[in-house]
C-alpha cells in the first residue's frame, strides 16, 4: 500500500514564534513519535512550509494577518531542532505562499497514494485547506488526521473544522 505522512508548517513562528500559541508546543512530541514509527520504504514523508517573503505585509493575506511569520530563511521560518534528522528524508518539500499548496494538490494527483496522513498547524487553516486539497486530488485515497499532532489556538474553530472534514469522509484519529 502506498502511503505518505504530511506534516503541515510545523514551523517555529507558529510555536514559539510571532504566531506561536502553547498547544502549538505541545504537539511536538506526538508528531515525533508518528514520524519515529514511519516505515520509509513504504511510507512518502512529505513537508509542507508557510513561506513569505519580506513584504508579507502588503500581501493581501498579509493585510488580513497583519503579523510577519515564515519569512523565508529566518529562524520562525524554519522547523524546530529536533525535526532537522528528519527533513532530508522527505520525498518533498513544498514551499507555499498561502493557506493551500496546488503544487501539494497536484503532487497527491500524480502518486496515487492510497493513504495520506496528516499532522501539523494551524488545524483549521492550514491542515484543513491541504486536506481539502488532497482529497479533491486524489478521491479513493484514505484521508486520517492525527488530532493529537495537531493543534489550533481556536478550539471552537478547531473542531468545526474537525466535523466538516469528518462529513467529507477524512478519518479523525
Amino acid at each position: 500500500m502506498k502511503k505518505a505522512f504530511v506534516i503541515i508548517d510545523y514551523q517555529n513562528d507558529f510555536i514559539s514564534g510571532s504566531l506561536g500559541f502553547q498547544k502549538a508546543l505541545l504537539i511536538e512530541e506526538n508528531i515525533r513519535d508518528l514520524l519515529k514509527t514511519l516505515n520509509f520504504k513504504t511510507t512518502d514523508l512529505l513537508i509542507t512550509f508557510d513561506t513569505h517573503s519580506k513584504e508579507y505585509l502588503q500581501s493581501k493575506e498579509g493585510k488580513m494577518l497583519p503579523i510577519k511569520h515564515c519569512i523565508k530563511d529566518t529562524w520562525g521560518w524554519q522547523m524546530p531542532d529536533a525535526f532537522k534528522e528528519f527533513i532530508p528524508r522527505a520525498r518533498k518539500i513544498f514551499y507555499k505562499n498561502s493557506f493551500g499548496s496546488l503544487e501539494f494538490a497536484n503532487f497527491i494527483a500524480e502518486n496515487s497514494y492510497e493513504e495520506i496522513h496528516f499532522c501539523g498547524l494551524v488545524s483549521h487553516i492550514c491542515v484543513f485547506h491541504n486536506i481539502l486539497l488532497a482529497f479533491n486530488a486524489n478521491l479513493n485515497a484514505k484521508l486520517i488526521l492525527h488530532q493529537k499532532a495537531t493543534a489550533s489556538f481556536d478550539e471552537n474553530l478547531q473542531n468545526a473544522a474537525f466535523e466538516l472534514l469528518k462529513a467529507f469522509g477524512v478519518e479523525i484519529w
